[in-house]
């Protein structure tokens, strides 16, 4: 049995731990150990899922493991990673993996030196709306994507930037939908406001596909939405409410159609597909540090454009 330890187990990673605690009763894996700086918050997780081990420092759990999630703060995420890695247990990195693209090379690295797993946590790749979409695009001439992703940040977040927050997710979409690169960074707009941000970032990628980023933190209403204007279709799709609407872009009259899209937890689509690639090691998954790392060097980009 895979044994699993959780390093952060804050608002993020208490999800991860209820998940596993789920996949553990299902005979999938062994929720091992769970890690935090805060005794207080590691006391009730420890307690409220009866976890066998608890620790403050990830060190002391490496051993006890084969494998880790990482969702601590931002900013740490790298160097919990980095010891996980060196002693040899595989990882889930929570995005962005790390502050800076050389950062994410280095783990990359270790990572192939050790011979371990080491996956970023991107999880709208898990989506099964997001999936559905990249079903219908498989055979469309696509000309624009606009990703809007508005939503008020809590108050811990607004340390970070917005990119390596909420934007990375649709850097990596408009990787993971049109399956090419961004080739250019070609227009950003930012708004700096007194409690958060504002950010349009204008991309193109390898094979000219135009994708339009708008993410904001000060939105008092959720929103999640993929625009996308193909030869022959317009789509949208909401992932809060697990549907895509579609229609022809040509002048035929026809009426919109509706999608709804079957629900399944993106988290444990994530967590199960880790689980069974650090059980396989396979010689090529995705996403991989290689998703992370190309998507630290956009965040960069836009950053030195901004």
């Amino acid at each position: 049995m895979l044994r699993i330890g959780v390093i952060g187990v804050g608002r993020w990673g208490r999800n991860h731990v209820r998940v596993l605690k789920e996949l553990e009763a299902e005979g999938k894996v062994r929720l091992e150990a769970v890690c935090d700086v805060r005794d207080d918050v590691l006391s009730s997780i420890r307690d409220e899922f009866k976890i066998p081990m608890a620790k403050t420092d990830h060190r002391e759990i490496l051993q006890y493991v084969d494998a880790v999630v990482i969702s601590t703060s931002i900013d740490s995420l790298s160097k919990v990673a980095e010891d996980a890695l060196t002693e040899g247990v595989h990882a889930l990195i929570e995005k962005p993996v790390a502050t800076n693209v050389n950062d994410a090379i280095k783990l990359w690295r270790i990572a192939q030196s050790n011979n371990v797993i080491a996956a970023p946590g991107m999880i709208m790749r898990f989506d099964s709306t997001i999936n559905k979409l990249k079903e219908l695009l498989k055979n469309e001439d696509i000309f624009y994507i606009i990703f809007k992703r508005l939503s008020r940040r809590p108050s811990h977040m607004l340390a970070y930037p917005i990119l390596l927050d909420l934007g990375v997710h649709d850097i990596d979409l408009c990787r993971y939908l049109t399956d090419s690169e961004i080739s250019e960074v070609i227009k950003v707009q930012r708004i700096r406001l007194t409690y958060d941000e504002i950010l349009f970032a204008f991309l193109k990628t390898v094979s000219n596909i135009h994708c339009i980023i708008h993410v904001d933190g000060v939105s008092p209403h959720k929103v999640r939405e993929i625009d996308i204007a193909t030869e022959r279709y317009f789509i949208r799709a909401d992932t809060t409410k697990n549907q895509i609407l579609y229609q022809s872009s040509l002048n035929t009259g026809e009426k919109e159609r509706i999608i709804h899209v079957e629900y399944r937890e993106p988290l444990k689509r994530e967590l199960e597909w880790f689980i069974n690639t650090v059980k396989q090691k396979p010689a090529d998954y995705r996403p991989s540090l290689y998703d992370a790392v190309e998507n630290l060097r956009v965040i960069e980009a836009i950053i030195a454009k901004a």
